[in-house]
C-alpha cells in the first residue's frame, strides 16, 4: 500500500501542489512559508546528505509520490527529533499517514537510536490532533497563541512519543 523511501527530484511537482494547496497549507505551520519549485529543488538536494534533517517520500506501491514525512532538528546527544509530515490532498483518510508514520518512528527509535520523537501541531487542527493521539502520541503541553496565522492568535500543541512506547507496543502500530 505505502513505503517511505528517499526524496527524488520527480518528487518536485507533487510537492509543489500541496505546497500550493491551501487546504494542506492552512492547517501547517509551514503555510507561512513561499516556496517555489526552484527552493523545492534545493530541499530535495540538501536532503540527500543532510543528517540533521531527514526527510522520506511517501509513495504508493507504484511508487507514486504521496507526501513528505521528516524528522528535523535531530539532536543526537539528547537522543531527540521533530516530526513532521504533509500529504497530498487526495491522499487522506486512505491510511498513508498511519504507515508512513509508524515507519518512520522506527527509524528513528531503532536506526537512528532516539529517545523521543516530538511533534508540534496547531489546535485548531482537529483531524491531526485525533491522528496524533490515536496513533499513541502523548499531548505535553499547548503554547497558548503561540502563532500569529491567517489574521489571528492560535495555540500550538505539543505532543511526544518515547521509543519506550514503542518498545512496549513491539513496534505494532497497524
Amino acid at each position: 500500500m505505502a513505503r517511505i523511501r528517499e526524496l527524488q527530484l520527480s518528487d518536485m511537482d507533487y510537492m509543489y501542489e500541496w505546497m500550493s494547496d491551501t487546504d494542506v497549507m492552512g492547517s501547517l505551520v509551514l503555510g507561512r512559508t513561499i516556496n517555489s519549485k526552484g527552493k523545492i529543488e534545493d530541499f530535495i538536494r540538501a536532503s540527500w546528505n543532510d543528517k540533521t534533517n531527514i526527510h522520506f517520500a511517501i509513495v504508493t506501491d507504484e511508487n507514486e509520490y504521496v507526501g513528505t514525512v521528516s524528522l528535523k532538528n535531530i539532536n543526537y546527544i539528547d537522543r531527540n527529533a521533530e516530526y513532521a509530515i504533509a500529504i497530498r490532498k487526495e491522499f487522506w483518510g486512505k491510511g498513508f499517514s498511519k504507515i508512513a508514520t509508524d515507519e518512520l518512528l522506527k527509524f528513528g527509535f531503532y536506526k537512528l537510536n532516539m529517545h523521543k520523537i516530538f511533534l508540534n501541531v496547531i489546535s485548531k487542527n482537529i483531524r491531526a490532533n485525533k491522528f496524533y493521539c490515536k496513533f499513541g502520541f502523548e499531548l505535553e503541553g499547548v503554547l497558548k497563541e503561540h502563532l500569529y496565522l491567517n489574521g489571528e492568535y492560535v495555540d500550538l500543541n505539543l505532543y511526544r512519543y518515547l521509543r519506550r512506547s514503542m518498545d512496549n507496543n513491539k513496534g505494532a502500530f497497524l
